[in-house]
């Protein structure tokens, strides 16, 4: 009997010894847990204060959108976060950074081209244009109320236009394309609907302009395009401006691929004398790169400007009195797209 409570001893202890084992690592589980609850709350606390804006951010915070001292816009980091998110282009996101340039794409490279200090700058203030999600329209109403006007451009691509209902649509202005040069051939062909969408659209009393895609390689040349205008709009009470169409063809097959950017502006200003000289306002045609790479601009400064840019807001430092920004439109009477645009100025309305 005794030897059997002897052998019950080991047991005992070791019992006894599991039991303050567990009660031992419960402590230091609790003691653990605790620890971690402090350090997960100083984790927190620690998120909270760096997730605060710095003295500094709070204090640029005031700067959001607005020029500095130096020329640059500031803009915060989330700010350009928010604005890549909204599917904004590379070029239009460059162009918000580098304030101070013009900035576009020449085909190879980014071109961060200086803003000239002698050339006029728009005083269309880009915050106030207003896009409706649905339609993609935009408008625009300045300082004293004036509100551009809504207008479009056609060319033999749009096919047959009922221009009774483009009117009924509130299209205000109209230009239409009065031909082209051939890009390799140099041979000038007139738009096979000029004359149609000429009456089609004085008939229905939209003011109308003209345009000509212009692959002049000589001021001749240029002279040339101007009396092929001159000659169709005969007997038709054109009102807006007759503009020349300033594109680049980068074919390596195109006759004016290689012109500099001085024989361009002469060829440009060639153009515009001789519209001038017959009496009808005139206008050049043109993106940021045309008419800040391609063209000396400060030469160019008495012609106004039609800018292309199909960015959510335009990004011409220079004066321009229309603004081309959708060739996806959609306008009642017309089948398929066609191109979008406000005009800052009733043209119309102007003298001379």
């Amino acid at each position: 009997m005794k030897r059997r409570w002897l052998l019950m001893i080991p047991v005992i202890v070791f019992c006894i010894m599991s039991v303050a084992f567990v009660a031992i690592l419960g402590k230091r589980l609790k003691a653990a847990e605790a620890q971690k609850t402090a350090l997960e709350s100083e984790i927190r606390d620690l998120q909270a204060e760096l997730e605060k804006p710095s003295d500094v951010e709070q204090i640029m915070a005031q700067y959001e959108g607005k020029a500095l001292d130096n020329g640059e816009v500031y803009y915060s980091r989330e700010s350009l976060k928010e604005k890549a998110r909204d599917a904004m282009s590379l070029t239009e996101l460059m162009a918000m950074i580098y304030s101070d340039r013009a900035v576009y794409y020449d085909g190879k490279q980014y071109v961060y081209a200086p803003i000239l200090d002698n050339v006029k700058k728009t005083d269309v203030d880009i915050n106030r244009i207003i896009t409706d999600e649905e339609s993609g329209l935009k408008t625009y109403t300045d300082t004293s109320g004036h509100t551009a006007l809504k207008g479009i451009d056609v060319s033999e691509w749009q096919g047959p236009i009922d221009w009774s209902r483009v009117k009924a649509d509130g299209v205000q202005f109209a230009f239409i394309r009065a031909g082209l040069r051939g890009y390799e051939s140099g041979t000038i062909y007139e738009d096979t609907r000029v004359r149609e969408n000429l009456e089609g659209a004085t008939s229905n009393g939209i003011p109308v302009g003209m345009y000509f895609y212009t692959q002049a390689a000589t001021p001749k040349e240029a002279v040339e395009e101007a009396e092929m205008v001159l000659n169709i709009i005969s007997g038709y009470d054109v009102t807006w401006p007759i503009v020349l169409d300033a594109e680049l063809e980068n074919s390596s097959t195109s006759r004016t691929k290689d012109l500099t950017a001085r024989q361009r502006t002469e060829n440009a200003i060639a153009f515009c004398e001789r519209i001038r000289l017959a009496g009808y306002k005139t206008m050049i045609y043109g993106n940021l790169r045309m008419l800040c790479g391609e063209m000396e601009i400060e030469k160019l400064e008495e012609y106004d400007k039609w800018f292309a840019q199909y960015f959510y807001l335009p990004r011409y430092p220079y004066e321009f009195g229309i603004w081309q920004y959708s060739s996806t439109g959609r306008v009642s009477g017309i089948s398929g797209d066609v191109d979008l645009n406000l005009a800052f100025r009733d043209y119309g309305a102007q003298e001379g």
